[in-house]
């Protein structure tokens, strides 16, 4: 198969991925995104495409530069320093990426098996024909060849869907994956085991967390994972969805514990790229890539939630005095400015409104009204007058005549 040169020549991160992987060395995705400087994500479509233009070729431990992605290079101007030994490239290519309907050596097999199954068929006729085998026998015979030849081939021929991949082993090793679509396994050889290609989601309820300053805290989060590379997922971990379970579940209690108690409420988004990224440097091996982490909800103790019910209550109240005392002073001062620009009988009228608003109800109220207290103020004033005068007479009336003496 040719590689699309367009589609990758237009591609940069795909370029740079083929120039990357240059040497004979194999590669993890993990440190492909770290020395090209893009995110785990990109990285992971971009393999895919290159594996499926066999630019990339994929064995145990990474991915290596294929034939193809070679030749590609070398037309689009750039240089390989160590020539691929093509031999070997070609075993590593029947290893890893088998044809749909097998290598050469399965080839054979399948011509092998019809023809036996027939040769069967044509001895037991001449046994027949010679009279050495009974005719009810015969035909017993062949019911039961015709019975083995389409179990034979019923278990030969499996439908994969779209979702899913066939990882393929043969006496106990691994000689690839296939699918999706009709393929063809060999009976009592081959293993076939079926690897979901979907996004899942994984919950983690309530899991016990300590901050940097010894908070206690109950964290609930989720996160959305997929399986990139279905051989890595079954020959590198024993059960991926339980692994990265239990990777996550840890990695969050060790990533909380650099955060102190108010960061952990006030930065979940920081936390979330932190744990991602965290989880991705070790999943990546897995053939695994945490698509999404989410903390939904944090949990801390009793006491602390109460202090900060009681933190936040007097925090509105001290705004609604503030906002209230506001609202007083500037009613005060509308009213003031309004009340300078009233003549005096708009003002004795208000004030009449007022007094008679008072006097209103069925209780008992005494109202002094104000010219009845500035009368007796006045009588008072007045007096205070007279007591004065009445005193400095009396005293001039006591002095001796000192000019008579």
């Amino acid at each position: 198969m040719q590689p699309n040169l367009e589609v990758i020549s237009l591609d940069q991160i795909s370029l740079q991925i083929l120039l990357f992987l240059r040497s004979k060395k194999h590669f993890s995705v993990h440190e492909i995104s770290r020395a090209i400087g893009q995110p785990m994500g990109e990285i992971w479509n971009r393999i895919v495409l290159l594996e499926k233009n066999k630019t990339v070729e994929i064995e145990s431990d990474g991915y290596r530069l294929s034939k193809e992605g070679s030749n590609l290079l070398l037309s689009l101007g750039y240089n390989i320093p160590k020539p691929i030994d093509e031999k070997k490239a070609k075993r590593d290519s029947d290893k890893w990426n088998i044809h749909p309907f097998g290598s050469f050596p399965e080839f054979i097999y399948w011509i092998i098996t019809p023809v036996t199954f027939v040769t069967l068929f044509f001895v037991i006729y001449l046994l027949n024909m010679s009279g050495l085998l009974h005719t009810i026998l015969a035909i017993t015979i062949y019911i039961f060849i015709i019975a083995l030849l389409i179990g034979y081939f019923i278990m030969s021929f499996r439908k994969v869907p779209e979702f899913e991949n066939l990882v393929i082993f043969r006496l106990g090793k691994c000689i690839g994956k296939r699918g999706p679509g009709p393929i063809l396994v060999l009976p009592f050889l081959d293993k076939p085991q079926s690897v979901d290609l979907r996004v899942k989601h994984q919950e983690v309820p309530h899991e016990t967390c300590i901050t940097q300053d010894n908070v206690q805290l109950d964290v609930d989060f989720v996160f959305y994972w997929k399986i990139q590379e279905p051989i890595w997922s079954i020959t590198k971990v024993t059960d991926a969805e339980e692994s990265i379970r239990l990777l996550a579940t840890a990695l969050l209690r060790a990533v909380i514990a650099h955060f102190k108690f108010n960061d952990v409420l006030n930065q979940r988004e920081s936390i979330n790229d932190l744990l991602k990224q965290k989880i991705d440097e070790i999943s990546a091996d897995w053939g695994v890539y945490v698509t999404t982490m989410e903390i939904r909800e944090i949990k801390p103790p009793k006491e602390i939630v109460d202090s900060m019910h009681k933190q936040v209550s007097a925090e509105w109240q001290r705004k609604a005095t503030v906002i209230e005392a506001d609202g007083e002073a500037q009613a005060l001062r509308m009213l003031n400015e309004a009340a300078t620009e009233m003549d005096e009988k708009t003002k004795s009228l208000k004030y009449y409104d007022t007094l008679k608003s008072l006097g209103e109800g069925n209780a008992t109220k005494y109202i002094l009204p104000l010219e009845l207290t500035n009368l007796a103020k006045g009588l008072l004033e007045k007096q205070g007058k007279n007591g004065t005068a009445e005193n400095s007479n009396s005293d001039q009336k006591q002095l001796p005549d000192n000019s008579s003496q």
